[in-house]
């Protein structure tokens, strides 16, 4: 290959690299502006009944899915408290962005716990049979421990 060909086919890796990169985490243009307030009140429910130690009614905002995979609210609370402790009983959250990656809505939430630890929680959301929001995994990623 002569290098024009060559440089031409990086190139076109690249910006196809990219453009595939910007195209699965963009905003999720899709949602109305009830569907992110709807999203939003699930993720606030959950986390309130979580706050009252209310198992049963965090678990019922949990997708179908997610509910057959733990079976019950106490399998569900086992795990919450030695995985996503922070979302128990979070001192401060603070809404982000939504967004739209590789077609499951996502919505980021900002968090930080009574000893100053903060997170980042992308809240995977879906739709059940009654077209209702119920959360459908939870990614952390934990930040620096803050002095507060």
């Amino acid at each position: 290959m002569t290098h024009y060909k060559i440089r031409f086919w990086q190139s076109f890796l690249l910006i196809t690299c990219l453009a595939f990169f910007t195209l699965s985490f963009r905003p999720a243009l899709s949602q109305s502006k009830q569907d992110i307030e709807n999203i939003q009140k699930v993720i606030r429910l959950q986390i309130e009944a979580m706050r009252k130690d209310n198992w049963e009614e965090a678990f019922k905002y949990a997708s179908l899915d997610i509910q057959r995979s733990f079976g019950n609210a106490k399998t569900f609370q086992n795990m919450v408290l030695a995985k996503y402790r922070i979302v128990y009983q979070p001192r401060l959250i603070s809404f982000k962005q939504v967004k739209l990656i590789k077609g499951t809505t996502v919505q980021e939430v900002y968090m930080i716990d009574s000893k100053g630890k903060s997170a980042m929680a992308m809240y995977f959301m879906r739709k059940d049979k009654n077209r209702d929001w119920r959360i459908n995994g939870v990614q952390l990623f934990l930040s620096k421990k803050l002095n507060v």
